[in-house]
């Protein structure tokens, strides 16, 4: 055990550059600093990084070992790495697209106990010379981000999440696994399949003061791209440069196209993303948006985990989406800085029927 008091006087301070705890993260600390397992349930935008991340330095300073982190998407680990790295932290990641040399480097920082830190997919976690190599390691916790993707009922499943408790066997350690979204079912799921024992339960507060959520009923298409094209010009959205961007989600990739088409004959600077096209495709699409060259991104689901804009100004569901969950998620990257954002359900009779195919 470590005194979690500990943590609040110097690793938040000294380095995360802040002293001030949000509702929920000294209860995930204090608990995995106790040994416990837990389940952590907060709001997207709330910081559950820290929950991890905070103890892992703690860990590594005391001589603990290294912090494991499965995480489903590269772009989400190595965007973590940076940011660690750039307030000195000690991390790495392990994933498809490192070379040889960089993988090598990180194994044996890892093995020297040099990492406070190691991000790795659930693919690799579960591969049986990474798990020998893990059980010859000195590690002091294991954290699971996304941990709904354990669940069959949850909107991001992962099959690979399942034999995460597999981990379990290998380096006995306590586990958090994180999410933003779970129903009671999934958070059962998720405990049973991780195999955390009697775990802590820390759930935050999911209400978005700053958001305002509206259903407009629209039967049509175009009435529904008249709409779209209404929310994103009161959100200043049709001009090249200026502050926001927005995000419009559509259930099919033909109907992103068509969107994202029909937005730029109108005149707003809009590229789509769909998991139909290429891996570089996405890329451009997702790093023209980050740099703001397209201010509005016509997407399906795919653009989805590790999204984190903070000043998305409005979120349009051109078609419901698959679930509540889901919804809750895609909204809930509004108005992340804490100004308003403003959430626009587009919804039609026929949107069932494109869900149930």
């Amino acid at each position: 055990m470590i005194d979690g008091a500990v943590t609040t006087s110097s690793v938040l301070q000294d380095a995360f550059g802040f002293g001030e705890l949000r509702p929920g993260q000294r209860e995930a600390i204090e608990a995995v600093l106790g040994g416990r397992d837990a389940i952590v349930l907060l709001p997207t935008g709330a910081g559950k990084s820290l929950c991890y991340q905070a103890p892992a330095v703690l860990l590594a300073r005391a001589g603990r070992g290294t912090t494991i982190v499965v995480s489903p998407l590269i772009a989400l680990m190595n965007d973590q790495v940076s940011a660690l790295r750039g307030r000195g932290i000690a991390a790495a990641a392990i994933h498809s697209q490192l070379d040889d040399e960089e993988r090598l480097e990180a194994i044996a920082a890892l093995q020297r106990g040099e990492l406070a830190l190691l991000y790795i997919s659930p693919e690799r976690a579960v591969m049986d010379g990474f798990k020998r190599l893990l059980a010859r390691a000195p590690i002091g916790l294991l954290a699971i981000d996304e941990a709904h993707c354990v669940s069959q009922w949850g909107h991001d499943f992962r099959p690979e999440y399942l034999r995460l408790a597999e981990l379990r066997e290998v380096i006995r350690v306590p586990a958090i696994a994180l999410t933003a979204t779970a129903t009671p079912r999934v958070m059962a799921e998720i405990a049973t399949s991780l195999e955390l024992r009697d775990p802590a339960i820390v759930r935050g507060d999911f209400r978005r003061p700053n958001l305002a959520f509206e259903v407009q009923h629209h039967v049509r298409d175009e009435a529904r791209i008249d709409a779209t094209i209404a929310a994103l010009d009161a959100a200043g959205l049709r001009s090249r440069t200026g502050p926001g961007r927005g995000i419009v989600y559509c259930s099919t990739r033909k109907k992103a196209e068509t969107v994202a088409a029909a937005l730029g004959k109108a005149g707003f600077a809009a590229g789509y993303y769909h998991a139909g096209r290429t891996g570089l495709a996405r890329d451009r699409a997702q790093r023209g948006f980050a740099l703001g060259k397209t201010r509005v991104l016509v997407a399906t689901c795919a653009f989805g985990m590790g999204i984190d804009y903070p000043d998305v100004r409005v979120i349009v569901h051109f078609q419901a989406p698959g679930s509540l969950e889901a919804y809750y998620q895609e909204a809930g990257r509004a108005g992340r800085d804490g100004l308003p954002g403003r959430c626009i359900l587009l919804f039609g009779a026929g949107d069932l029927v494109t869900q149930r195919r």
